[in-house]
Order: C-alpha cells, then sequence, then structure tokens
C-alpha cells in the first residue's frame, strides 16, 4: 500500500473501445505520478480498482479516485470499496462530485449566485424512458409534449434554437452544431442522437434544454490569403483546488494540433489574455462565493459580444486537459496536496510550478494557453482584488 493511492479503473481507462484520446491522456497522467513520486520521494501510486480489497490495496492511504471518469453509481461504489479497505480518507465525496457534474444540481447553484450561464429547461428521465427511445418517433411519443412543457416553463422559444446535453454530460462531438434543432423534427432527432450515445457509457438522467447562443470562435489561417481558415472554440477551463482559483487555461484543441495550426493559435491566445483575464476576475468573485465543493472545474466561453458564460461544471477528478502545462500543473499542485495530507510537508507554490515544468518540459508560467492570477494557494486571491 502507499501513503497516497490515486485510484484508477484500469480495465475501463484502456478498454479496446475507449477513446484514443482518452487512453493517451490517463497514460499521461499516470506517468505524471510517478514521475512527481521521484521527484520528491513521496510513496504514491496509481492503484487500480481490482485490488481495492487486496492487501496491498488503499489501507491507511489518503485516496483520489482518478481518471477515467465513471458513472455515478460506479464512482460511490469505488468510494465505498475504498473506505471499506481502510483508506485514511477517500477524495472528493460523492455527493461532492454529482454537486458539479449534474446540471440539474449545478444550475440553480450558478443562477442564484449571479453567474451569467445559459438559460436552461431541465427535464428528468427515467432509465426506463431512456431506453426505450429507440427513434426519433419514440421522443415524439414518449418526451415531445414534456420537451415542449419544459421549455415553456423556463420561457425559452424553441425556434430560437436549443442545444441538447445530458444532466451529466454533453455528447462529444468535434461539431457541437449536431446537437441542435430549432424545428420540432430537428429537435426531437437532436434528442434521440444524444440519449442514444450518452446511455452507452454514462448516465443520461435527464435532458438539459439550453439556449442557442452565438459564440466567439478563433479563426486561425495557415497561410496568407488562406479562404477556409480552421475554427476553434475560444473557451477557458478554470480550476478550482481547495476553494481556490488554480488556473485558468484553455480547453480547446491544442496538443493535438499540428505546429503550422498551434502557432497561429498561440499567437490568438496572447493577444486574448486581458480578455481572459478580465474575464476571470469577473466571474470568479460569484463562482468562489456559490453553494459549491472545494474542488471542480468551470468551462467559461464568450459570446460574440465579448460576455463571459459559464458553460458548464465538472468534477476535478474527471477533468480532462487539452494543454500539456496545464495538466501538469494541476497534478502538481493536486499532489502536492494529498501528500500533505498524508504527512509530507507542504510545499512552497514555486517548488509546485518547479514540478509542474519538471513534468510538462516547459515552464508553465510561459505556456500562451495557461494563465496564472496569483500564487496558489494564498490566502488572499489578487483575482478577487477590485
Amino acid at each position: 500500500m502507499s501513503r497516497v493511492a490515486l485510484i484508477s479503473d484500469l480495465n475501463r481507462a484502456f478498454d479496446a473501445q475507449a477513446d484514443p484520446r482518452n487512453v493517451a491522456m490517463i497514460r499521461r497522467r499516470h506517468a505524471f505520478w510517478a514521475q512527481l513520486a521521484r521527484r520528491h520521494g513521496w510513496d504514491l501510486a496509481v492503484c487500480d480498482v481490482a485490488l481495492l480489497d487486496a492487501p496491498q490495496g488503499v489501507r491507511g492511504s489518503v485516496s483520489w479516485v482518478d481518471l477515467p471518469m465513471l458513472p455515478r453509481t460506479a464512482y460511490r461504489t469505488v468510494v465505498a470499496r475504498a473506505v471499506a479497505a481502510g483508506a485514511t480518507c477517500v477524495l472528493d465525496l460523492p455527493d461532492n462530485v454529482e454537486r458539479v457534474l449534474g446540471l440539474d444540481q449545478f444550475y440553480s447553484v450558478l443562477t442564484n449566485a449571479g453567474v451569467p450561464t445559459p438559460r436552461t429547461a431541465l427535464l428528468p428521465i427515467d432509465a426506463a424512458v431512456a431506453a426505450a427511445i429507440d427513434s426519433p418517433a419514440a421522443v415524439r411519443r414518449l418526451l415531445t409534449e414534456a420537451i415542449y412543457g419544459a421549455l415553456f416553463d423556463a420561457e425559452m422559444d424553441p425556434h430560437a434554437g436549443v442545444f441538447v446535453r445530458g444532466f451529466y454530460s454533453s455528447a462529444k462531438s468535434a461539431n457541437p452544431e449536431l446537437y441542435y434543432g430549432s424545428n420540432q423534427a430537428d429537435i426531437e432527432a437532436t434528442v434521440f442522437e444524444v440519449i442514444r450515445r450518452l446511455r452507452v457509457a454514462l448516465d443520461v438522467g435527464g435532458l438539459a434544454l439550453r439556449e442557442h447562443l452565438d459564440l466567439e470562435r478563433i479563426e486561425l489561417a495557415t497561410a496568407p490569403g488562406d479562404r477556409n481558415p480552421i475554427r476553434v472554440p475560444f473557451e477557458v477551463r478554470l480550476t478550482v483546488l481547495d476553494g481556490r482559483l488554480l488556473m485558468a487555461s484553455y480547453h480547446g484543441p491544442f496538443e493535438a494540433l499540428t505546429d503550422d495550426v498551434r502557432r497561429p493559435l498561440s499567437d490568438e491566445l496572447t493577444a486574448r489574455s486581458e480578455v481572459v483575464q478580465r474575464a476571470v476576475r469577473a466571474l470568479l468573485p460569484a463562482l468562489l462565493t456559490a453553494d459549491l465543493p472545494a474542488n471542480y472545474v468551470a468551462d467559461v466561453a464568450f459570446v460574440r459580444d465579448g460576455q463571459p458564460v459559464v458553460l458548464e461544471l465538472n468534477p476535478l477528478y474527471a477533468a480532462g486537459y487539452n494543454v500539456p502545462s496545464a495538466h501538469a500543473l494541476l497534478v502538481a499542485a493536486l499532489g502536492a496536496d494529498l501528500a500533505h495530507r498524508a504527512g509530507y510537508a507542504e510545499l512552497p507554490w514555486a517548488e509546485i510550478l518547479d514540478s509542474a515544468a519538471t513534468l510538462a518540459g516547459e515552464r508553465v508560467e510561459q505556456s500562451p494557453a495557461v494563465w496564472l492570477l496569483g500564487e496558489w494557494p494564498g490566502p488572499s486571491h489578487p483575482a478577487l482584488a477590485s
């Protein structure tokens, strides 16, 4: 057993049907954990869920449930098994994970706190109904009346456009427009496709029908006069650890891009640095005073008039990072926090940054896709200053 255990479902992580991008990210995460343990001399290791009950499991360990993302019932089972196996503590608690996983739970928290977020109609769907949705016709028979009732109650006009996702996840696609509809037939077809995709691996829980916003995107011309520029999202992920902002980082494709595309993207992100920092300072006070758990990520986008909106929250344990420097800083800071809980000396911020640089092979402070707004952890965060 280790003093710090990173619990991971390796069968799920490396299943033959798993998304290769997720597999690569998890392999990198595990390599980062191993490097971090060697650098600081920490007794820290990844523990497969299959070994939780074994003698070499998690007894006496400070445990963190790590990637891959699990369905809610599976997550609760893993935490219960770790507690039963004698872990000193297991993080994050299931209730806290679900508070930032379910849009049905965090939507009202955001609106009550005054955090700008797309207007949303919430429609719970039980598992039996979700299982019976085998076509757009089934949606019309079983759900359409309820869908339009929910939209009416939320004072949303379906003809203005509706983006469809589940309570706990959106259906992943390089083209989010695929999950948008502005008439009954399109909405029914979209609902069918979203339910079909989500029920394969995760929970559906219900439908979140969100107003369509004209979000800003970044256009990347790879050559002078290019008439078909590549368009990527202009989205930023805020990482909150222990109730404090750790960083903001770009949340669109980055590492996966070729060098000739990543270079102009880096230039565009550098040019938008002030916009990002201004948005973080505008959003952070309400986020940090909202009734939210200590650990989560908030994904921020920008409407065409430049105003930031929080699209969604996610649990920190399940947060993926497209920017290697951001991923490295998350592991370095989280590792330091877990190691301190296990009795190791607390690391200063400068050492956490050095650790992240070792993992990423570059200084986080120099990345155009990561924004640090003060030293974490600090009793008075500069981002809260007026």
